[in-house]
Formats: C-alpha cells, structure tokens, sequence
C-alpha cells in the first residue's frame, strides 16, 4: 500500500464519495483505543460490507480515478472481452444497479472501433424486449467511451453447462431458453437488426431463469450500409454456403447450434482455436443428426435443431419468425406428452438419474442461502437436503430410515462454532466417521481450523470460494474412487504440518502410455469458459483437491467489536484478450 495516513485516506474517501462520514466514524469506533493503520481500516471497511474489493485494492494502490463512469460508481468487475469490459455499478445518488460496458484502453484512439461502439449503444437503444440487455445511454468523454446498460443477475448458457453434472439440460429447460433467445432475433429482425455473434457466453440466464440476449457489439442493420465486424464462423459458413453476407438465416444456424449443446453437451462445432480450422467450411458438413449423439432427444424438439443446423440455407428456417413457431410446438409436445416413445424414454432415464443422485446435506441457518446452496446442487445434479442447525443435522445422520448422505457441508458463517463441533462429532461416530464433509469458514473463523478434525475427505474451507469451486470440491469427495479412512487422525496444524506425512491418495488405475496428462493450473481452469476433456478435468479436480486438504493458516484474532457484514460474491474475471474472440473483415482471404 501506498505511505498513505490515515486523514489523507479519510479526506479521499469522503471527496470521492464512496462512503459517508457516519459510517466511517462507525468503523472507527469499533477500534476503541486501539491504534490501527489505514490498510487496517479499509479491511474493516470492507468486512462491513461498506466498501467493495475493488474499491478497496484501488485505495490501497493509492488511486485517484477509475471509480466513476459518469455518475455511476464503480462496484467490481464483471466481464472482459476482445474489445470492453463489463463493471457492476450503482447510480450514486438513486442507487439503481447497472452494467456499464467500457471501450478497452487500447481502442481510444481507433477510429473505427469506437465508431462501431458508439453505434451498438445508438441501435441497442433502440430496443426494447424483455430478451434483450436494454440500453439506457451512451456516453463519450475525453477519455472513456462506455454505456449505461441493465444489469441482469445470473450467468451465461456457458457457464449454466460447466456447472451441471451430465454437461446438459432438459429438453423441456433448453427450449424454453432457446425460445426466448429466438423471441429477441425475431423482435430485431423486424426493426431490420442482426445480431452476428450467437454463441452460449452472449446468453445470459437470469436468476427467474428468463434467457437475455447480449453484445450486440457486432449488431447490423440493412438500411445503413454500415459494415461491421462479423464472428469469423458467420463468414466461414456464408462464404461455404454462396449467400451474401450478414444472410438473415446465419444468426439461426448458430442458435441451432447453441440448442443441439443444451440438448446433448456436445458442441456440434466441436471446441476449436486455430484460427485456420475454424474457417474450415467441412466443420458445417460434418454435424451428425442430434439423436446420433443424444437418442434420449425427443424428436419433437430434434426435428427444430436439425432443420435448424441444415448446411443448405434454403434447407434451414427462413425467419426467426418461423422458427419460433417451431419451438412453440415442440414445447406443447412436450408439455402434453403426445411423443409417447420418448417421453417413456425421458421417464426411465429421469428414474435412473435420480437413483444415480448424489446427496448433500447442507447446514445452513440462512433462508436466503438455503436456497440459493439448493438451486445450486439442484442444478448441478445432487440431490439437496437442507438442515438449519448442527443438532439437527446429528439427528437427520443417525436416522437410518432417511435417504443415505454422501456429504455434509456445514457453513460456519451462519451456524458459529457449532459447525467445528459437530464436523468432528461426525468422525467420533462409527455411523458417519466415512461420510465426507466440508466446513466452510470466514475469514474470522479460520482460526478454528486446527481445531477441526481434518482429513482427505474432511476439509476445512476459508472463504471466499466460487460457487464451481466448491461444487469441484464436492464432487471430487464423493466419486466412487476416493476411499476415505475409517477412522482418520486429525489434520497437523500450521506449526507441525512439515513434520506429517503426505495423507495417501486412493488407488486409481493404471494409465494407458499414450495418454500422458500435462499438470492442470487449477487457478486457471476454475475461471475458464472452455470446454476441456475429460482427462484434463481429472487433472484439474486433483489439483483442486489438493489446494483444498492444505491445512489453513491461524488467522489473527479479530477484536471483539468488529462484525463482518455479509459480501456479494464478486465474481473472479479473466481480465485478459478473449483468443476465442477471432473476427473476419471483409478485406481478408477466407481460402488463405
């Protein structure tokens, strides 16, 4: 941190407008007597919930700017591209939540990239669908160019697939979502807009489960003449396929594509990064029916995919507009059940998937959490019970008529330190001493953790941790091959941990001589939007796991009057160029 005084910290807090003077001497008040550096002071403004980390790590590096957009307050980052990025902001003085998207450093002085910004933001505001991320402004200053959009809390179809189990959803799911993204093309069709670049990280999926469509940084219109950008496959496919460009059909090809994936979890385009590959006009040739791949499909709805993803565009849905009316009729298919075959087909698989489910019983006291742990191991395929206090999860264990736990998680934030206590009563007993379990404890309570009995498949979690992160975690513990110890020794403290040998993996089988694995950065895999292969992904939830059974640090003791407020999750963004993001210009050679 920069030699920052505390009243030089103050005096910047207060003339940036980040927090009120009230809540800075409530703060200050909790240190009593004693004495504590500004570093100390920002961490208290943070635990308090009073300061974001983002705000606090600028402060910290004595930063002056980057905390406005306008009148927007800057709160974290929440997305990066090629050519923006993406903040969560809060309007200072109405407190209304926003996303402001901002032209990337770099671009400031290309002409044509800020005249392409600028233009998204003009169009988008002219829109207005509940599918569509809406636009509030745009703005131009002498040094940023942003604008002022909806912020929809959720995440992206990409990032909804890596966290379910089998990599996929159901059909009745998929449609639903695949509909409302069709809704937004039809809705901008009609006012002459394309949208150019539909892939699953455009698709938000909000928390109510509502599809948005999103960057339309590539948007074009036919009345303008303005030539934009195009995705590099759009250009691939329309030149294999001899129709002009920005072709109207080319944005439901690729949404065809983004609902065969829902489908089956496998992306009929295959994951690819050379450049080279990717103009390869054979990879639109190739794409197998989706029943070769997934025969659960229903064919109500393999019928829309596969007319969707025809090769010849005279093949394919002509408008938006007609697909649409496709993907209506499938979903009353499937609502009333009238493809027998399948649906007996869709039962049996549902009764064998939830024989196969996995149970997490999860200790939690707060509502809110409660259901936001459920929703999560729901979607992500676990079966969730949900308990609100230690007692009574004891109980719910020693029951040997209820449905068998594979793994608890306690949450200590919530519960104290009844958490510690019952994560080891759970290894005195002979009933539960094998059964898995996770403590998750604040950064406050992680002096608790040489208190805890830990093991291989008893870990002690410090927060923060993503949401993947942990459900990596969760299903490293209970696959079939770790075997924990019947009756483990309780994990060596931070002073002895040197001294104790490394705890024994369980056996695994004999890997063939042809599938080497190169070691998987867990850090980097844990915030990745690709798609990786199965062997990589072991790789990267031993990695985890690994990280995971460290024992934690003795954390210093916090004072009595400090209370850490809870914090938003803010999320862990790859700031760096998106080598996915490989745009065609119209001057370049296709056949090169």
């Amino acid at each position: 941190m920069s030699s920052l005084s505390y009243d030089d910290l103050v005096q910047r807090v207060l003339s940036l407008d980040l927090i009120d003077l009230p809540k800075l001497r409530e703060v200050e008040s909790s240190f009593g007597a004693q004495a504590f550096t500004a570093e100390q002071f920002l961490q208290a403004l943070q635990r308090r919930g009073f300061l974001t980390k983002y705000q606090v790590e600028r402060l910290m590096n004595g930063d002056t700017t980057g905390y406005y957009y306008g009148d927007y307050r800057i709160q974290y980052l929440i997305g990066a591209g090629s050519f923006a990025r993406v903040f969560r902001c809060v309007h200072r003085k109405t407190g209304q939540v926003v996303a402001v998207k901002v032209l990337r450093a770099r671009f400031r002085e290309d002409q044509t990239a800020i005249k392409e910004f600028e233009r998204e933001g003009e169009l988008g505001m002219q829109m207005h669908h509940p599918n569509i991320a809406a636009i509030y402004e745009s703005k131009t200053t002498k040094y940023d160019h942003y604008m002022v959009m909806e912020f929809v809390e959720g995440r992206t179809l990409r990032e909804e697939l890596n966290a379910q189990k089998n990599g996929r959803l159901v059909p009745e799911r998929a449609t639903r979502i695949v509909r409302d993204v069709c809704s937004a093309l039809d809705y901008a069709l009609k006012r002459g807009y394309q949208h150019r670049d539909m892939k699953l990280s455009n698709v938000l999926l909000s928390t109510s489960g509502k599809a948005v469509l999103l960057d339309f940084g590539l948007l074009t219109d036919d009345s303008s003449g303005f030539k934009t950008q195009r995705a590099i496959e759009y250009a691939a496919l329309e030149r294999a396929t001899h129709v002009g460009r920005d072709d109207k059909r080319s944005d439901l090809y690729f949404l065809g594509a983004v609902y065969y994936q829902l489908l089956s979890g496998i992306a009929p385009l295959g994951e690819i990064k050379e450049r080279s590959k990717r103009l390869d006009a054979g990879r639109f040739k190739m794409i197998k029916p989706i029943r070769d791949v997934a025969p659960y499909v229903p064919r109500c709805v393999a019928y829309v995919v596969d007319k969707a993803l025809k090769f010849n565009p005279e093949e394919r849905y002509q408008s938006p507009g007609l697909m649409l009316e496709a993907l209506d009729a499938a979903a009353k298919t499937l609502e009333s059940g009238v493809d027998v075959e399948q649906e007996e087909k869709l039962i049996l698989a549902a009764k064998q998937e939830k024989e196969k489910l996995t149970t997490v019983l999860i200790v939690e006291a707060n509502p809110e959490l409660q259901n936001a742990f459920r929703a999560s191991f729901k979607n992500a395929g676990y079966r969730a019970l949900v308990v609100s206090n230690a007692e009574r999860a004891l109980i719910r264990l020693d029951d040997a008529d209820s449905t068998p736990v594979d793994l608890v998680l306690f949450n200590a934030q919530s519960i104290g330190a009844s958490a510690v206590e019952a994560f080891n009563k759970m290894l005195d007993d002979p009933s539960t001493n094998t059964t898995p379990a996770i403590l998750l404890l604040d950064e406050n309570q992680v002096k608790w953790a040489p208190k805890a009995k830990r093991s291989k498949t008893r870990l002690a979690v410090g927060m923060p941790i993503t949401m993947k992160r942990l459900l990596m975690v969760v299903d490293k513990l209970t696959q079939r091959d770790v075997k924990p110890t019947p009756a483990p020794e309780p994990a060596p403290t931070p002073t002895d941990a040197k001294a104790q040998p490394a705890p024994q993996a369980a056996p695994k089988a004999a890997p063939k001589p042809a599938a080497k694995v190169e070691p998987i950065d867990p850090e980097k895999v844990a915030t990745s939007v690709d798609l990786f292969p199965t062997e990589a992904y072991d790789a990267a939830l031993d990695g985890a796991f690994e990280k995971f059974a460290e024992p934690i640090p003795e954390a210093k003791k916090p004072r009595a009057t400090e209370h850490a407020a809870p914090q938003p999750v803010e999320p862990v963004v790859d700031d760096s160029v998106d080598e996915d993001d490989y745009y065609y210009t119209e001057d370049e050679d296709l056949d090169e």
